[in-house]
């Protein structure tokens, strides 16, 4: 959305440096290997605004920024840390280039022992090579954390040997929720040889358990401990599994939801992912939508219950589809009270991605190139989805 982008273009990550990635079956005295390299990659898109150089090390180190093309331009990229100790993730914050022309800078990684380099190249909106990064974080929404209240949290795949990510989070410490999960979803995140571990008793590494819920037990009342990154999403490991029962990947949900028409939705959506390359899902709770009008009301976890837990009070889904084969986007929302409810998400629960923009407040697949983003966020194709109207559009008012 043109408005949505003047208003929240700029993204401000402050993350949590997040803990060593260590494999258990290593003898102590055994080194990691240092390694360095971008998640998204060494080329990204004009409209990609930040990534992740992520650190393998069990040694101190430092990064400084060399700035190459265009030379006149200088100071464009920031990092959450520039030095530390063991293996970390930055996120570099570079926002959209702007540029008539490509980018590009070298960052310098000084161990104790040795040197690593890695140049990354941002084309141009104007660039020849220019295409969307479809290897990019579409799935993440414009977010702002600060080291009080908001945090965000993401997290690599152990299947993929912590290469590619499983999933993101933004979450509110101040009412011990996640406002909304991202994660991209593939075939072979729903079928492979993890299970459900129902390990409850841990902490997300990335965020300080003094702000965390321990959920051994569940919530007081009729409420369950309600994923929002569902466990039956990822199954690709017994570890990837694991990962989804972080407490910041809770919410209290009403188990007459949870267990049914929010269950029913969430088999959908992994249908949805089946039938295409990648299916992008923001996955978010509501306490107040724009106004503020609802109350909220508070739990507490059975097991931590010093600690008032906000109760939703609606749930959403933003999707994002993409087929390869055709090279084309398709996107709808999903909005639900939450109350006790069965049955299957019908066309009365659906609503395009600009609406959902409108009641938030919240820029959705905002690294989408913007003719793309524009008109997949502005209709809902029915029948595309398996719905049997016609293709609709939302009214913003």
């Amino acid at each position: 959305m043109k408005n949505m982008k003047a208003v929240s273009a700029k993204v401000v990550a402050v993350i949590a440096m997040a803990c060593a990635f260590i494999s258990c079956t290593l003898p102590s005295s055994v080194k990691l290997p240092n390694d360095i390299y971008f998640n998204v990659g060494e080329t990204v898109s004009h409209s990609t605004s930040y990534q992740f150089l992520s650190i393998t090390s069990d040694e101190a180190w430092s990064i400084e920024v060399e700035y190459l093309l265009p030379e006149e331009h200088s100071d464009w990229c920031t990092l959450s840390a520039t030095s530390g100790e063991g293996s970390a993730n930055v996120v570099m914050n570079f926002g959209k280039n702007e540029l008539e022309v490509e980018r590009s800078l070298k960052l310098i990684v000084t161990f104790q022992s040795e040197v690593q380099e890695l140049t990354m190249t941002q084309h141009s909106a104007n660039s020849p090579k220019e295409e969307e990064n479809l290897s990019g974080w579409l799935e993440l929404p414009t977010f702002e954390t600060d080291d009080k209240r908001f945090y965000f949290s993401k997290h690599l795949m152990p299947s993929k040997n912590k290469r590619e990510r499983s999933f993101s989070l933004f979450y509110d410490a101040q009412n011990y929720i996640p406002l909304w999960v991202a994660y991209p979803l593939c075939k072979d995140n729903i079928g492979g040889s993890g299970n459900r571990v129902d390990d409850w008793g841990i902490y997300d590494p990335n965020i300080p358990q003094s702000k965390q819920l321990y959920m051994r037990s569940s919530y007081a009342g009729s409420y369950d401990r309600g994923h929002m990154l569902p466990s039956a999403s990822r199954l690709g490991s017994n570890e990837d599994n694991r990962q989804t029962f972080y407490p910041t990947n809770m919410t209290p949900q009403l188990s007459g939801l949870n267990q049914k028409k929010w269950a029913s939705i969430e088999g959908q959506v992994r249908n949805w992912a089946e039938s295409c390359d990648t299916l992008y899902v923001v996955t978010g709770a509501v306490l107040q939508t724009v106004g503020g009008g609802e109350n909220i009301s508070y739990t507490y976890c059975r097991s931590d219950n010093d600690k008032d837990v906000a109760i939703p009070n609606y749930y959403y889904k933003a999707l994002l589809q993409y087929r390869k084969s055709t090279n084309t986007y398709q996107a709808l929302a999903i909005w639900v009270r939450h109350i006790p409810d069965t049955g299957n998400a019908t066309m009365d629960d659906v609503i395009t991605i600009d609406e959902l923009e409108n009641r938030l407040g919240i820029d959705f697949f905002h690294n989408l190139n913007d003719a793309t983003e524009q008109k997949v966020e502005a209709t809902v194709d029915a029948r595309y989805w398996g719905f049997q109207e016609q293709t609709i559009a939302i009214d913003e008012q």
